[in-house]
C-alpha cells in the first residue's frame, strides 16, 4: 500500500490511506497496516478507531501473531463493513444505458440496462432513462441512505473548465451538455463525469490489490478511446482530456473521422467502421444478406455478426477484422513505446466477440516494444465485461469520497471534489 506520513497537518490522507489498505486486502491487522503504510501503530489504532466508530470498518476473529505456532499478542483482522457506502456507476452508448450500484468492497449489488429508443433519443430522453434506473437501483437497494453519489461515464472529449459538460461526438446531439447538472437535478445525487475510456481504467486501478501499476486501458465501443495509469496516477493532461488513442493516426491515406482528421484509429478500426469496409468489399446487399442490418445503431451488433461470419470461415470478414486488430496494435506499440507501462487492457462492447483476435495481434505487436529487455507487457481482455466504464465511474465516486491513494485533483480546482476527474454539481 501507499505509504503514509506522521506529520499532524495530513492527518486525512492518513485516514484514506488505512482505509483503502483495509479495502484493498481484506483481513489485514493494524500491525500489518503499520508496518505497510510507515504509520505508528498508535496512529493506525487511532484512524481505525475512526473508522469502526463512522462505521465504515468492521473488527473480524483474531489471529496468533507469527504464524501457525502463534506467540505474541493475537491481530484482529480488518475489512469494509458492507453497505456502508455505495455508488451508482452509469454508461452512457448509442442504444443504451447501463447502471450498477458498486458497493465499498468492490462487489456489485445491483445491474440493469434501459434500451434507448430508436431512432438517436435526445439527450433530454437519455437522461430520463437513467435517472429510472438510477432511482430504481437506489429505491431497491437495503441501504439507500449510503449512496454517496453517481458516476457517469460517456465518450470525449470532455470540458471541465465550469459545469462538467461533454461533446460526445459518438452520441449524436451530445455537444456542449451539461450532463452532469441535468443528472444533479433529476437524481438528487452528487454527480461525477468521468470520460468512458478513463473510467474503464479507474475502474481496474479500484479493484487491484496492487499499487504501482503502469498501465493502457484501451475501450473499443461505438468509438476507441484509451485511460492511461502511470505509477497508480490517471494521466489527466492539461484539460483533462488524455488518452484519446483513438484519434491517433492509424493510416494516414485511411477514411475521414468524425473528429475532423483523416485516418484515426477510430475512423479504421472502430466497429462501425469495420461494418463499412466490410460491405464495401462484398456489396450491400451481400452484407444485408449475411445478416448485417448496417444502421449506426445496429454497429456493435452488425461488429458481433461479422465476427461470428468470419468464425464461420468467410474470408472477407476475418481479412477486415484482422486489418482492424492490426490498426489497434500498432497505436498499442506506439503508446507503450511512449509512456513505458507494463500492462495493457483490452475492454468495451466492441471486443465482446473480437477480443482474442485483438489480443492476439497487439501481443505481436509488442514483440518490438523498447523496453522489452527491461521488462515484459502483460496483455489481457478486461475481467467485468461491457459495464467495465459503468463499474469504474462508481468506483471513482467511492474512492475519492472515501479513500483516496492519488495524490491530486487533475483538473481546475474546485470548492468540493470527490473525483481525481470532475467536480460534484
Amino acid at each position: 500500500m501507499r505509504r503514509g506520513t506522521n506529520l499532524p497537518w495530513v492527518g486525512d490522507y492518513n485516514q484514506a490511506v488505512v482505509l483503502d489498505g483495509i479495502r484493498r486486502h481484506p483481513g489485514t491487522s493494524r500491525t500489518d497496516l503499520a508496518l505497510a503504510s510507515g504509520l505508528s501503530v498508535q496512529t493506525v489504532s487511532n484512524i481505525v478507531r475512526r473508522l469502526l466508530d463512522r462505521g465504515l470498518v468492521q473488527e473480524g476473529e483474531t489471529r496468533a501473531r507469527g504464524g501457525p505456532r502463534g506467540g505474541g499478542k493475537p491481530r484482529t483482522a480488518l475489512a469494509v463493513r458492507p453497505g456502508a457506502a455505495l455508488a451508482v456507476g452509469l454508461q452512457f452508448e448509442r442504444e443504451h444505458v447501463d447502471a450498477v450500484l458498486l458497493d465499498l468492497d468492490g462487489t456489485v449489488l445491483d445491474a440493469v440496462r434501459r434500451r434507448l429508443p430508436d431512432p438517436a433519443p435526445s439527450v433530454r430522453t437519455a437522461v430520463e432513462h437513467a435517472t429510472g434506473a438510477v432511482r430504481g437501483l437506489v429505491d431497491g437497494s437495503a441501504h439507500p441512505e449510503a449512496v454517496l453519489g453517481v458516476g457517469v461515464a460517456v465518450p470525449g472529449p470532455l470540458d471541465f473548465a465550469g459545469p462538467v459538460r461533454t461533446s460526445a461526438i459518438n452520441l449524436p446531439g451530445w455537444r456542449g451538455v451539461a450532463i452532469a447538472d441535468l443528472l444533479t437535478t433529476s437524481t438528487g445525487l452528487p454527480v461525477l463525469v468521468e470520460n468512458d475510456a478513463t473510467a474503464a481504467a479507474v475502474g481496474d486501478l479500484w479493484r487491484s490489490p496492487r499499487v504501482g501499476r503502469s498501465f493502457l486501458h484501451l475501450h473499443v465501443g461505438a468509438g476507441v478511446g484509451g485511460g492511461v495509469v502511470v505509477r497508480d496516477e490517471v494521466l489527466r493532461g492539461e484539460s483533462g482530456n488524455a488518452g484519446e488513442v483513438g484519434h491517433v493516426v492509424a493510416d494516414p491515406a485511411g477514411p475521414r473521422c468524425t473528429c475532423g482528421a483523416t485516418g484515426c484509429l477510430e475512423a479504421v478500426a472502430a466497429p462501425a467502421a469495420v461494418v463499412a469496409r466490410y460491405a464495401g468489399r462484398v456489396g450491400e446487399r451481400a452484407a444485408r444478406a449475411a445478416g448485417l442490418r448496417l444502421s449506426p445503431r445496429t454497429a456493435l451488433d452488425d461488429h458481433d455478426r461479422l465476427n461470428l461470419l468470419a468464425a464461420a470461415g468467410d474470408a472477407n470478414a476475418a481479412a477486415e477484422l484482422d486489418a482492424a486488430a492490426r490498426a489497434i496494435a500498432r497505436v498499442v506499440l506506439g503508446v507503450v513505446n511512449v509512456v513505458d507501462v507494463s500492462e495493457v487492457v483490452l475492454g468495451g462492447s466492441g471486443l465482446r466477440l473480437a477480443g482474442d483476435r485483438v489480443l492476439a495481434a497487439v501481443r505481436a505487436a509488442l514483440g518490438v516494444a523498447m523496453t522489452r529487455e527491461v521488462h515484459p507487457v502483460e496483455v489481457r481482455l478486461e475481467e467485468v465485461g461491457e459495464r467495465a466504464a459503468a463499474l469504474g465511474a462508481a468506483g471513482a465516486v467511492l474512492h475519492e469520497a472515501l479513500s483516496s491513494t492519488w495524490v491530486g485533483v487533475h483538473v481546475p480546482p474546485r470548492e468540493i471534489v470527490i473525483s481525481p476527474v470532475a467536480p460534484v454539481h
